[in-house]
């Protein structure tokens, strides 16, 4: 039976892009969150924003707005391999060196090339009038994807050891390094697919997400994940024992949903009802 998602892309991308991304699913790929916390980060962005920007999306996404923002989400991922965007590798991570707690732009992104910058990025291109609707779509890919990516607190690790892609780790049998523990080896462990997230409510992430936005609360949320490196993502043992995997997976759950609520404030504030703050 023809995939209408598929059939979504192929409308929105160009032939060039889709099949480039066809052959690199066809692969197996660590990515920040898995599929389905990518997913889920879209789907609790889109159950929290406003009615102008659910309309703004639609009219970029389409009628099936949760099927195509679940592969709008991930898209990044797909083509990060391909020729036409390998440049884009670095927008997935930051990286802040030990000694330091707070991300600073100077020092850690020189060049605008890293997560924290490419969000505010195309947090702009999303809502710019004069980009057409296949750039819009892949800005909404590109932003989702990187909101959660800011989220999985080894993507703002430290650089000496490649975000723990140097630190080898032992889980439930399988040889693996810390990183890839963090974005997908544990969702895959405790989940089958994204309709099986669990529900989780702590602190920030009940309620109204609101409608306002200053791009620059986004150096706060890389000092707030990258602070979460030290706190909690080191096992300290080669084999990863089931206290920690059940913390883990905690963190994991309340970094996906903040990153969702955090995203529909974006949504809300850029294309929706509320206001983008540029106070410098």
């Amino acid at each position: 039976m023809p995939n209408p998602v598929f059939h979504a892309l192929c409308r929105l991308l160009p032939a060039a892009s889709v099949m480039a991304g066809l052959l690199v699913l066809a692969t197996p790929d660590a990515r920040a969150w898995g599929y389905e916390g990518h997913a889920q980060v879209g789907r609790v962005a889109l159950s929290r924003i406003d009615n102008e920007a659910r309309a703004y999306l639609t009219g970029i996404l389409g009628d099936d707005l949760v099927q195509v923002s679940d592969q709008a989400c991930n898209w990044p991922d797909v083509v990060r391999k391909t020729p036409e965007w390998e440049w884009s590798a670095p927008q997935h991570y930051v990286n802040i060196p030990r000694a330091y707690a707070q991300y600073d732009r100077e020092r850690d992104c020189p060049n605008g090339l890293c997560v924290t910058e490419s969000i505010k990025k195309y947090a702009d291109q999303l809502s710019n009038p004069r980009l057409d609707r296949e750039q819009h779509w892949q800005a909404y890919a590109w932003l989702c994807h990187l909101v959660g990516d800011l989220h999985q607190p080894l993507h703002t690790g430290y650089k000496d050891d490649r975000g723990a892609n140097y630190v080898d780790i032992m889980f439930i049998g399988e040889e693996s390094n810390l990183h890839t523990f963090w974005d997908s080896l544990l969702i895959r462990d405790r989940i089958p697919t994204v309709d099986e997230w669990p529900t989780v409510s702590s602190g920030e992430i009940t309620g109204n997400p609101g409608n306002t936005w200053n791009p620059l609360e986004t150096d706060a949320w890389t000092s707030e994940s990258h602070m979460l490196v030290a706190q909690v993502a080191y096992p300290g043992t080669v084999e990863i024992h089931p206290e920690f995997a059940d913390r883990s997976w905690q963190v994991i759950q309340d970094q996906v949903e903040k990153a969702g609520y955090r995203l529909a404030r974006i949504l809300n504030a850029t294309v929706g009802e509320g206001e983008v703050l540029l106070d410098r």
